[in-house]
């Protein structure tokens, strides 16, 4: 897979100027792990046995913020168990963003459409026809349901919240197991 222009430039941008100061090792990745917690509970999962006296430890935001600074590499990956149940996943990403990293959430991809759902109602107040047009796309594909668009439509049900919101800087990286009937035929059986 190629990798969009954008983050090609910024990673290359990055490695020449540490080659051309010297630097002799520097991170380019930073795989920042907020928790170790899972929604999912695979058989044979070896992060079931390996983390069982860490999954219910979680990072605070400031400490992984402050992992993100001391760290300085250009890109993040955030993973660990299932970040998108990490509950400041929303500010983490915002906050990594505003300091110009490039963001990775690898997921399983079970909250996603939720996530989605939360950043189209956090829009229908300022882009109401760009939300009703979505809306009316995702329906058609039959990637939304009525109960959906009719919650998403209302709006924001916490306007203070923030949501993942898109950015050429943030990208997601959807693992197998998030599609639960294929994950369980490939691992389980």
């Amino acid at each position: 897979m190629r990798f969009p222009l954008a983050l090609t430039t910024k990673i290359a941008a990055y490695m020449i100027g540490h080659k051309l100061r010297g630097t002799k090792k520097f991170a380019t990745v930073l795989q920042l792990e907020p928790l170790h917690t899972c929604n999912l509970t695979c058989t044979g999962c070896g992060r079931i046995r390996e983390y069982s006296t860490s999954l219910k430890d979680m990072m605070s935001l400031e400490d992984c913020l402050g992992a993100a600074t001391e760290c300085n590499a250009p890109m993040v990956s955030i993973c660990g168990g299932e970040p998108l149940i990490y509950p400041h996943i929303e500010a983490l990403v915002k906050g990594l963003l505003d300091q110009g990293r490039i963001v990775y959430i690898c997921t399983n991809a079970m909250f996603m459409r939720r996530k989605m759902r939360d950043w189209m109602a956090s829009q229908v107040g300022k882009r109401s026809e760009f939300v009703d047009q979505k809306i009316d796309e995702l329906m058609k594909a039959g990637l939304l349901s009525e109960k959906d668009a009719a919650e998403i439509r209302k709006g924001p049900k916490d306007p203070a919240k923030p949501v993942i919101a898109p950015s050429k800087w943030m990208y997601w990286n959807v693992h197998l197991d998030g599609v639960e009937r294929i994950h369980d035929l490939i691992v389980e059986r």
